[in-house]
């Protein structure tokens, strides 16, 4: 989709009986993709400046979500240790 098009259209608007025909009727509006190569210098000394003047790191892997109050617990019921005692 295009800038365009956002204020016509809707995701349902996409579907896999949809594609084939915008496909054929636009054109595939990816084929240039890979005409255009960049390195990943820039985005390294980006990353690596953030890091030392910034002191953002990477995010926590897995993310640390807190729990809301009322959540429930977040481990499958056969591996809920407190279940099984």
């Amino acid at each position: 989709m295009t800038w365009q098009e956002l204020p016509d259209i809707a995701p349902e608007d996409f579907t896999v009986a949809t594609m084939p025909g915008r496909f054929a009727a636009i054109g595939d509006p990816h084929a240039a993709i890979d005409d255009a190569a960049f390195g990943l210098e820039d985005l390294l000394e980006r990353a690596d400046r953030d890091e030392r003047d910034r002191g953002l790191g990477d995010l926590p892997y897995p993310p640390n979500h807190p729990k809301m109050a009322g959540e429930p617990k977040r481990v499958q019921p056969s591996k809920d240790a407190d279940r099984r005692t």
